[in-house]
């Protein structure tokens, strides 16, 4: 008998335990918050309002011409020549000084100009390969002589080739003379042609 009133008071303290326990986080959650009502935006500020009186236009005062007739010079106005000292490596005989040349319309050079109002330049095609690191890489090497080279992809039925070129050069005469020294040096078979933007 002893032994049934021993479990049952175990029992009855591990239910007191539970009760301590959870009981109050039940009662807790059961309790009303009160929600603050009260308003936190301010009060409305007193401005007071500013009439602005319209503008007057000052007397005296011409309006501006039209925009197709501002800047335009006068014909009778002439125009000058500018005065400018030659090239530093231009000697005038063997102890004289520098001179000065009025540069006029009749001593500017033409240069022809091709349909689409720009002026004929011309290109030097290296190499056309099949490979684009290849390509870089001779790029590189002539961007490394001092020439100004690039690289354009074409697309081909076979796939894309790469040609390297060099230029653009004003002067034909210049692009033939590159085109000489890279065949004999690179063992090519380079190619001049009109340069195309």
């Amino acid at each position: 008998m002893r032994e049934s009133v021993k479990h049952r008071l175990i029992g009855g303290a591990v239910l007191a335990a539970i009760a301590v326990l959870f009981l109050p986080s039940f009662f807790k959650d059961r309790q009303q918050y009160q929600v603050d009502t009260s308003s936190h935006i301010p009060g409305r500020p007193s401005i007071t309002a500013v009439d602005f009186n319209e503008p007057t236009r000052p007397e005296g005062i011409e309006p501006a011409p039209a925009p197709e007739t501002m800047f335009v010079p006068d014909e009778s106005e002439s125009v000058t020549t500018t005065q400018i000292p030659p090239a530093e490596d231009t000697v005038v005989g063997s102890a004289e000084a520098f001179s000065t040349e009025t540069v006029t319309a009749a001593s500017v050079p033409v240069v022809p100009l091709n349909p689409q109002g720009l002026p004929d330049t011309w290109v030097i095609q290296v190499a056309s390969l099949s490979a684009q690191a290849a390509a870089n890489k001779l790029r590189d090497q002539l961007q490394a002589d001092g020439h100004k080279a690039y690289v354009r992809a074409v697309p081909a039925a076979n796939g894309t080739i790469y040609r390297v070129f060099i230029g653009p050069k004003q002067d034909k005469a210049e692009a033939l003379a590159i085109k000489a020294q890279l065949d004999k040096r690179l063992k090519v078979n380079s190619l001049v042609l009109p340069f195309k933007p």
